[in-house]
């Protein structure tokens, strides 16, 4: 990838005012999500918020609790917010929007990064149109940890891209990558991943200096680990080492554990992972027959729609129970996102066959992380075969990754249909902001 090719001054700051109205709206959609969102309906809303509480007491959460398997870097963040925000803010709200402003820091690392490999109004119109994609609006409207571990790993990956000299403060750079990398782990527990990641990087980076290349190796991959240690041994202490524990809630708390056996399908197939029904684009919901036993399928809906009812469902369906028919009407508005979907993934694609074929070295690392990521969710989707294991906001982390894609799928483009689908893709994230709006169907 490379920065040559901008367009002129003028019409490049055309594209950063309308990148930065979109951003604009896509924040008061949040700010207003935070608040008009019924309280703990969030997808396991009341279990974040028994972790925050916990904290807030002074204790640790229960490790058999519904989600005490979580690291503690958000519910702690959270408790310290809750004693310092004034009462009048309600506890539910403040939570989202902590979650909402990891969400958009992640995404402005994104744009950083993206600002060094690409015309900066591809990368400004790519960062805005991520705030509008469906998975990120419901993820950054909700309470939950997701969005900090997207946090920490963005940064951490930006920081990849532009691996020091080990000759010219290699070991500084690797300290500062550490710091990150223990607060990612502290997160989630995808900063295994990046810590992994991490290692191989600056390993790769250091082959002509061996010795510094492996003194970066080990701080990157001691110290991250042995600072999130306590935790982590924590939970593989109460699980006596049982390795769903540090992923699901299901390998400690036996209430969440019953929950998750009732859930379809139960069991999974090779042919999950190949089968995409034609449901995935004209009716994205779990409860569509044939959806549940598919993993591209499921995973490709909940990018662009509510596919697990977690959000919309409620909004729509106010007379139904949660797990109830979905109305048609936000259906067919869902189905209407899936289907423009088709462009942007397809951009994405092209983009990410193109920068394999490159071999950047800026881009190893984002790249490395996107597929193991992807790989470790297919994987966790076959140790626990049932539909919510299925969700795309899991893969947050690799937003970096996807949106590097997007950029270079619009590289072939020449400015005449570049400008085309910047205009597209700041339509779709206006579209998906809209969509996701609280209560604005009624």
């Amino acid at each position: 990838m490379s920065d040559t090719g901008s367009a002129p001054p003028t019409r490049s700051r055309v594209w950063l005012v309308a990148a930065a109205a979109v951003a604009f709206a896509a924040a008061a959609a949040r700010v207003h999500n935070a608040f008009t969102f019924p309280p703990l309906h969030d997808p396991d809303g009341a279990g974040h918020v028994l972790n925050v509480f916990a904290f807030r007491e002074g204790g640790l959460p229960s490790p058999t609790s519904w989600s005490g398997f979580h690291p503690p870097l958000y519910h702690a963040m959270g408790a310290l917010l809750w004693i310092a925000a004034p009462e009048a803010v309600p506890v539910h709200a403040m939570l989202r929007l902590l979650s909402a402003a990891a969400g958009f820091a992640a995404v402005g690392a994104i744009w950083g990064a993206l600002r060094r490999l690409v015309p900066a109004a591809d990368a400004a119109v790519v960062a805005a149109f991520v705030l509008g994609v469906p998975v990120f609006a419901i993820t950054t409207s909700t309470l939950g940890n997701e969005t900090t571990g997207m946090l920490f790993v963005s940064l951490v990956l930006a920081r990849l891209m532009r691996v020091a000299d080990l000759d010219r403060g290699g070991a500084r750079h690797a300290l500062g990558t550490a710091a990150l990398l223990a607060l990612a782990l502290l997160s989630k527990a995808t900063g295994l991943v990046a810590a992994a990641v991490a290692v191989a990087t600056y390993a790769l980076h250091g082959r002509r200096q061996p010795r510094r290349a492996l003194a970066c190796a080990l701080l990157v991959g001691i110290i991250p680990v042995a600072l999130a240690a306590p935790h982590y041994l924590r939970i593989a202490a109460a699980s006596r080492g049982e390795p769903l524990a540090f992923v699901s809630g299901a390998g400690l708390s036996p209430d969440l554990a019953m929950v998750m056996a009732r859930q379809p399908p139960g069991e999974r197939s090779l042919l999950d992972y190949g089968y995409f029904p034609i449901a995935a684009l004209v009716a994205p919901n779990y409860q569509v027959s044939g959806m549940v036993h598919s993993v591209p399928g499921l995973f490709y809906a909940s990018v662009w729609a509510d596919a697990h009812d977690v959000f919309l469902g409620p909004v729509f369906s106010r007379a139904l129970l949660a797990e109830g028919p979905v109305s048609s009407r936000v259906l067919g508005a869902q189905a209407a996102s899936t289907l423009l979907g088709l462009l942007p993934t397809g951009l994405a694609i092209l983009g990410a066959v193109r920068l394999a074929r490159r071999r950047d070295p800026r881009v190893f690392a984002p790249l490395l992380f996107g597929a193991l990521l992807l790989a470790s969710a297919l994987r966790y989707t076959w140790i626990l075969p049932q539909y919510s294991a299925v969700k795309a906001s899991y893969l947050l982390p690799a937003a970096l990754p996807a949106c590097l894609a997007l950029a270079a799928g619009l590289e072939p483009f020449g400015p005449r249909a570049r400008a085309g689908l910047r205009t597209i893709l700041l339509a779709l994230s206006v579209f998906g902001t809209a969509l996701t709006w609280y209560a604005c169907w009624h």
